[in-house]
């Protein structure tokens, strides 16, 4: 098994190297970029303050949520340590949610009065609640910037119609998490007809939907969700918008940088390393700004080098855990 994973985790970095060596050949990813990012400015530091910002958010969050079931009042620094952990393995693995997966081994040993099932779905949520927040911005930003944005590029309308088909559906999900238990078995029971995945599908939202109880606690975290991926998307503009090919209002930034962020959570390559290129190449081209590559590639190197500092708590906590 271990050497399987291996080869799959081989030829997804070849994959993505085969991307940057297209992308740097065509002459779409451009790497001096990287020396005059350092040399323009404190874009940098900040950008990584606003990314630490994220990540100090993202744990508060993950701690209410945990709390939920707890058995005590759970230490936020060690959270926070066990974050970071996370943070290093989605960078050096395959797909930005790989990290969780690890996270989960010490997350255990914090209280043990938790289940596997319960941390495994508290984790998906906290991942639901992080994408909502982010597709909650996108959606907003979409509605009210709708007119400006076509007419500055009318090609990139399909990109704001898709954002706001998903705000609708994100409303929908946050209003069926927090409707009372009478919906939600009425919708258990149209879930649990689905041929073969059905029972097990039903069984994982039935435990998301056991924290109906904990309304104010799914607010609050949608609320840190949606100000966290407001910096994330900030740092993102902060360390990149000084080299773009063309003007770009921040706020029309919002409408499509959601998109390409989510497309680095598809488990091909660490961090989204070439396909987070790609997407972001089309994504800007959409409003005619023709190095959205060279762009993400900035991102993506200050995003990896915040990462980093996971191996340290990881180094700290010992290795034997990791195996389990």
């Amino acid at each position: 098994m271990l050497k399987i994973c291996m080869i799959r985790t081989f030829l997804k970095l070849l994959f993505a190297g085969g991307l940057l060596y297209w992308l740097i050949s065509s002459g779409k990813l451009d790497l001096s970029l990287i020396k005059k990012s350092f040399e323009g400015g404190p874009q940098w530091i900040i950008a990584l303050f606003l990314i630490f910002a994220q990540a100090v958010i993202g744990t508060f969050r993950y701690k209410i949520l945990l709390e939920t079931k707890s058995s005590k009042p759970l230490p936020f620094l060690q959270i926070l340590r066990l974050n970071y952990i996370g943070f290093f393995f989605s960078s050096v693995l395959p797909g930005a949610v790989t990290g969780d997966l690890i996270k989960l081994v010490y997350v255990k040993k914090i209280d043990h009065s938790f289940s596997k099932s319960f941390l495994v779905t508290i984790t998906l949520l906290d991942r639901i609640i992080g994408l909502a927040g982010l597709l909650f911005l996108a959606g907003i930003f979409s509605l009210l910037n709708f007119r400006e944005i076509s007419l500055l590029s009318p090609k990139i309308i399909p990109i704001i119609t898709l954002n706001l088909f998903l705000f609708c559906g994100t409303l929908l999900f946050i209003g069926i998490l927090i409707s009372p238990l009478k919906v939600q078995k009425k919708l258990l029971q149209i879930i649990i007809k689905i041929p073969f995945i059905g029972l097990k599908i039903s069984q994982l939202v039935e435990q998301i939907f056991a924290l109906r109880e904990n309304r104010k606690d799914i607010i609050n975290c949608l609320m840190l969700s949606c100000f966290a991926q407001f910096l994330g998307i900030l740092a993102f503009w902060t360390i990149s918008s000084p080299f773009y090919s063309g003007h770009l209002p921040f706020q029309y930034a919002f409408t499509f940088i959601p998109v390409g962020l989510i497309s680095t959570a598809i488990p091909i390559s660490p961090g989204g390393l070439g396909v987070g290129h790609v997407f972001f190449a089309n994504l800007f081209s959409l409003v005619n700004i023709d190095n959205g590559a060279s762009l993400f590639n900035l991102f993506f190197l200050c995003n990896f080098a915040h990462n980093l500092i996971g191996v340290l708590p990881y180094l700290m906590s010992g290795k034997n855990s990791l195996p389990e």
